[in-house]
C-alpha cells in the first residue's frame, strides 16, 4: 500500500511539474504578446505625436514662406500701381502748367487733361 501512495504522490509531483512549466510556457508567450501589442500602441502613439508635431511645424514655416510671397508681390503690384498713378497725375500736371505757360485758354486745358477748371485755377 505504501508503493502506492509513493506513486500517486510522485505523479501528482509530475502533474504537477508540468502544470508549472505549462503555466511558465503561457506567462511567458502572453508576456511576450502584451510587450509587443503594448510596444506596438506605444510606437503608434509617439508616431502620431511627432507627425503632428512635425506637420505643424512644417504648416507654420510653409505658412510664413507663403505669407512672405504674397507680401512681396502684393507690394510690388501695389508699388508698381501707385507708381503709375503718381507718374500719369505728375504728367497731367506738366502738361497743364505747360499749356497755362502757353496761355492756352482754362476750358481747352480741361477738355484736353480731364481737369475740373477749379483745379487748373490754382495751378496758376
Amino acid at each position: 500500500m505504501l508503493v502506492w501512495e509513493y506513486d500517486q504522490e510522485a505523479e501528482f509531483k509530475a502533474i504537477r511539474a508540468d502544470g508549472i512549466e505549462q503555466g511558465i510556457e503561457q506567462g511567458i508567450e502572453q508576456g511576450i504578446e502584451q510587450g509587443i501589442e503594448q510596444g506596438i500602441e506605444q510606437g503608434i502613439e509617439q508616431g502620431i505625436e511627432q507627425g503632428i508635431e512635425q506637420g505643424i511645424e512644417q504648416g507654420i514655416e510653409q505658412g510664413i514662406e507663403q505669407g512672405i510671397e504674397q507680401g512681396i508681390e502684393q507690394g510690388i503690384e501695389q508699388g508698381i500701381e501707385q507708381g503709375i498713378e503718381q507718374g500719369i497725375e505728375q504728367g497731367i500736371e506738366q502738361v497743364t502748367q505747360n499749356m497755362l505757360a502757353q496761355g492756352i485758354a482754362l476750358e481747352i486745358i480741361s477738355k484736353c487733361t480731364g481737369l475740373p477748371i477749379n483745379t487748373i485755377q490754382k495751378m496758376r
